[in-house]
């Protein structure tokens, strides 16, 4: 159904309608931010730009997409390599909090603190994994792109895709622990995730 109507939001603007595309922009932005937000370190200002160049590179080149993949993973890869080009070499470290649930006036402010707080310890250990680690993470587990997709974006071999997952998620439990006092060691085969080829 999502993919069905990208389609034609697609066609109508290579067809000249303006508010078709206006329409992928508010059903994408936010996802595309998302990501972009996570791969810059937290830095709003910089994500807000490549969002816009992302969307503008997207608008330009609306004719190559074919429509065999999802929309949304053409327009991640696009984001993807305009962070490529435009990165820095200090990015900060900024704690993602906006998809926190707001507080009900009854809620527990002890569950609601400690909520916060691994969502920050979790954003702050993600930003600290070597950048090739937390790229895959973020393409396979955040925006759920697959295996195979990631390997053509990242001109890496599937089996790199994989070890670098499996690395990654180790790193996380690892640097988690010290968080989070529940978490110990990583259960067997935690790292192992199912292909998605």
């Amino acid at each position: 159904m999502h993919r069905l109507m990208d389609t034609v939001l697609v066609r109508k603007t290579l067809a000249g309608d303006k508010n078709a595309f206006a329409l992928l922009y508010r059903r994408h932005g936010p996802r595309v931010f998302r990501l972009l937000r996570r791969l810059t370190g937290g830095n709003n200002a910089e994500s807000e730009d490549l969002v816009q160049e992302t969307f503008l590179a997207a608008y330009q080149h609306l004719a190559d997409w074919r429509g065999e993949g999802a929309f949304p993973t053409w327009l991640c890869g696009i984001a993807y390599r305009r962070w490529c080009a435009s990165r820095r070499d200090a990015p900060q470290n900024v704690p993602l909090d906006e998809d926190l649930p707001v507080a009900a006036p009854d809620a527990d402010p002890f569950a609601l603190l400690s909520a916060r707080e691994l969502e920050s310890a979790l954003e702050t250990v993600l930003a600290s994994l070597p950048e090739h680690y937390r790229v895959v993470y973020l393409l396979t587990r955040v925006e759920e792109m697959k295996y195979r997709e990631v390997a053509e974006l990242l001109e890496i071999p599937l089996g790199t895709v994989q070890s670098r997952l499996d690395k990654a998620i180790r790193l996380l439990y690892d640097r988690l622990s010290c968080h989070v006092s529940d978490v110990v060691t990583l259960p067997k085969g935690a790292g192992r995730v199912p292909r998605k080829l």
